[in-house]
């Protein structure tokens, strides 16, 4: 059953929530390898100063800043077409033009001016990042659309984790096998295609089941008259959700807590490379851990969010992810390593798991004030923070590292280097997750309020699918 349309009283069923999660697999893959893998490739065998990458991620957030709201209105003000359909239509349009991207960014040459590598980069990170952000934000909002209620989220979203770790250990393979010991360039390019073909075809398998019709897109579509254009309404908009506490104090979450969370990797590479001077296959065996561990919580975290809700969930997983990156700064060895990994990656994925449903709740929770859904201008907003935030622990972690004195293209870097990477990888995150629990405590959607808005989308979608 690939079609995900549903009379309002019935519930999703389980394949059609793994058909809803399924995008996030080839999307994942695209992400891990952008902005995980190309860092370290970039450094070490193109040669790319750090300091240009940390300017690169830089200058990516202000246009990150730019673009993702207003593909948000944008997506928000595009109506659905009879013939084309609406977010599935627009996220067929963008995979083949994120995977050209993804591919011309394999083939900058070491000999090339640093100048010239750092705008060949930066060119077609701009192409990557506006077709892979309309990618996810109409994916976040026809996942609202079709799970409706606060139970079916979370279950949309335990499955996407899993779906999501796939993707991206497709992607984490190339770095742990030929990123961290010896670099064979040649090797290393030739994996980066084969990895990209099968992401062609896994856009291709996920994107195909998805259906729409128009009555998904009824309430979607409602707009007001005065219209000032998306820039105009870019802005009308921010100002609007500024009002609610709940966008706001998630917001903050986000900026502190979510960033170190989704940039773990690149550390991780650096750390398994320099520091412990692992092997491939030894990274690979770590980083197989670390999903491992995840397929055998996941589950467990999806009935532990229902029970607590997503805020106290949230709330008890930040402490010991912190602490699994506050134990990245003093480990020794192999096996230290992947205990502290292990400890930071399964509550951090606690932590992902709450993150859509909550960004649904507050979607429901400004319809119900305002009478009109703008799920892409709050998923644009979210995007706007969640990618650039990830961007912004790139700089700094590249900053970091550059300040201690690490050497890029020397396989040998000095001790103080080595604490560099440490305090990267370990220390900085530990502060982040930390100062994230003081928005976290003001964000006022609790276990009941979540019921009260999940009965408000579910008797929402009945009244519109009623004759």
């Amino acid at each position: 059953m690939s079609n995900i349309e549903k009379p309002a009283n019935r519930e999703l069923t389980g394949w059609q929530k793994f058909f809803l999660s399924f995008p996030t697999m080839p999307g994942n893959l695209s992400v891990v390898l952008i902005h995980n893998a190309f860092l370290k490739y970039y450094t070490d065998i193109i040669g790319l100063n750090p300091k240009f990458v940390g300017l690169i991620y830089a200058i990516f957030g202000i246009w990150n800043a730019i673009n993702d709201p207003a593909i948000g209105v944008w997506l928000d003000r595009h109506k659905y077409n009879e013939k084309k359909g609406k977010y599935v239509y627009i996220m067929r349009l963008c995979a083949p033009v994120t995977l050209f991207a993804t591919f011309a960014m394999i083939f900058a040459q070491p000999s090339w001016n640093e100048w010239v590598i750092f705008a060949f980069l930066l060119v077609f990170l701009f192409i990557y990042d506006t077709t892979m952000t309309t990618f996810s934000i109409a994916h976040a909002n026809y996942k609202l659309i079709a799970a409706k209620t606060n139970k079916e989220r979370v279950d949309v979203a335990v499955i996407t984790t899993y779906v999501a770790n796939i993707g991206g250990f497709l992607g984490t393979v190339i770095p742990t096998l030929l990123l961290v010991g010896n670099h064979d360039k040649n090797l290393t390019i030739l994996l980066f295609c084969a990895v990209l073909a099968v992401n062609s075809i896994l856009y291709f398998v996920a994107l195909k089941p998805l259906k729409e019709t128009r009555e998904m897109y009824l309430k979607e579509n409602v707009q007001t008259e005065d219209r000032k254009g998306v820039f105009g309404d870019v802005l009308a908009n921010v100002r609007d959700a500024l009002k609610s506490r709940s966008f706001v104090t998630l917001v903050l979450f986000q900026i502190l807590a979510i960033g170190p969370c989704a940039f773990y990797f690149t550390p991780f590479l650096y750390m398994s490379d320099y520091v412990l001077n692992l092997e491939g296959y030894q990274a690979t065996i770590m980083d197989l851990s670390m999903g491992f561990s995840l397929f055998v919580t996941a589950p467990l975290w999806g009935i532990w969010i229902k029970k607590l809700g997503m805020k106290t969930s949230v709330m008890w997983a930040l402490i010991p992810c912190a602490l699994g990156f506050f134990l990245l700064t003093f480990v020794q060895n192999f096996f230290q390593t992947i205990v502290a990994y292990i400890i930071m990656y399964v509550f951090a994925q606690a932590i992902s798991i709450a993150m859509s449903p909550m960004m649904g709740a507050i979607i429901d929770e400004d319809e119900q004030r305002t009478g009109q859904r703008k799920a892409g201008m709050f998923n644009g907003l979210d995007a706007l923070l969640t990618i650039p935030v990830s961007g912004i622990q790139a700089s700094l972690f590249m900053g970091i590292i550059s300040y201690f004195g690490f050497q890029a293209g020397s396989k040998i870097q000095s001790d103080h280097a080595l604490m560099g990477i440490k305090l990267g990888a370990g220390a900085l995150p530990f502060v982040f997750l930390l100062l994230g629990i003081i928005p976290l405590l003001y964000f006022p959607i609790n276990k009941k309020k979540e019921q009260e808005l999940s009965e408000f989308s579910k008797n929402r979608q009945m009244e519109l699918d009623s004759p």
